[in-house]
């Protein structure tokens, strides 16, 4: 069974040698594998340091970006020039150890019914070192929030630690070229009915080099992406509240008339009925939205059999 590790790496100097080098050494139990460091665009050294360390190890294979594309785009293009059973994707910096990846590939041997392994510091057993409180906060608010929004009940939505078998990646449409990937894949792969396995694991703080990712474009990105994976969070919680507003205000103007000072022109009788009137109208539209969501999923599951399709005549 051959497996194949995809590493992404953008300006990461620091850390492209000592990446490798840690990654192979977990490796070398294996008969056959092979390792794809994929720099995405780098500015830096990044790029050369990676190739005269794969042009001493023929198990190290270096693709390179010639324009910084994201994080998603380089996980795709790992996934397109690997041919592997197995494939596991792990981040450059190491914040999770490449200890995790035996356990990975263990999980999808051990039970056969499982099609990805997720590393998850959020779950029971998982957990965290090192990592700045307020960083460590809204990454796990975020993972709560869009966990919420998908059908399994999955902890650590947004890691990149996992392994995946052939199958799921050969069956899925991918599309996204930033962090969002990570969402993009358990979104569809859940909705095609393949089956997700967390596994506890231990998520530290950088030790070398600075973090590439912009933090609260990420976290925006991937409120956005819970809001188009479950519209009726939004449009349900808007809808609510204005007709919670309404029926205040209807509440107010019927105690108004009983005590016999009901002002008909008072601009509250019209801000009542906007209010009743824009709730039903974005619920609806809400519901609407739910059922192209709905609608979608079914496009994901003929993408698939069409992949499947196409695999077997070639």
């Amino acid at each position: 069974m051959k497996i194949s590790v995809i590493i992404p790496m953008y300006n990461e100097e620091e850390n492209a040698s000592h990446t490798l080098a840690k990654v192979d050494e977990v490796m070398e139990d294996y008969d056959d594998y092979e390792i794809i460091a994929v720099g995405d665009g780098s500015a830096d050294n990044t790029f050369k340091i990676l190739s005269e360390f794969a042009s001493k190890n023929k198990n190290i294979k270096v693709l390179q970006h010639s324009v910084n594309m994201g994080m998603g785009r380089a996980i795709r293009t790992g996934f397109e020039n690997s041919k592997s059973d197995i494939i596991v994707t792990i981040d450059a910096d190491l914040s999770y150890k490449p200890y995790h990846i035996p356990k990975l590939i263990e999980a999808l041997e051990n039970d056969k019914t499982v099609d990805i392994v997720v590393g998850s510091p959020y779950m029971d057993g998982g957990k965290v070192s090192n990592v700045p409180f307020v960083r460590l906060f809204i990454s796990k608010a975020a993972n709560k929030f869009v966990g919420f929004s998908m059908a399994d009940n999955i902890s650590t939505v947004t890691g990149v630690l996992r392994s995946y078998r052939r199958e799921v990646i050969d069956s899925l449409e991918l599309e996204s070229n930033g962090t969002d990937i990570n969402l993009e894949i358990l979104s569809k792969a859940s909705a095609t009915g393949f089956k997700i396995k967390e596994i506890p694991a231990l998520l530290e703080g950088r030790e070398l080099g600075q973090s590439k990712l912009k933090f609260r474009a990420k976290t925006i990105s991937h409120v956005l992406f819970s809001f188009y994976e479950k519209p009726m969070m939004l449009f349900g919680a808007i809808g609510i509240i204005l007709l919670l507003i309404g029926f205040i205000s209807a509440i107010y103007l019927f105690y108004q008339y009983l005590m016999g000072v009901l002002d008909p022109t008072r601009p509250l009788m019209l801000f009542m009925v906007l209010m009743i009137i824009s709730g039903i109208q974005i619920l609806i539209f809400g519901f609407v939205a739910t059922q192209i969501s709905l609608l979608k999923r079914e496009i994901y599951i003929i993408q698939k059999e069409n992949r499947e399709i196409k695999k077997k005549l070639q």
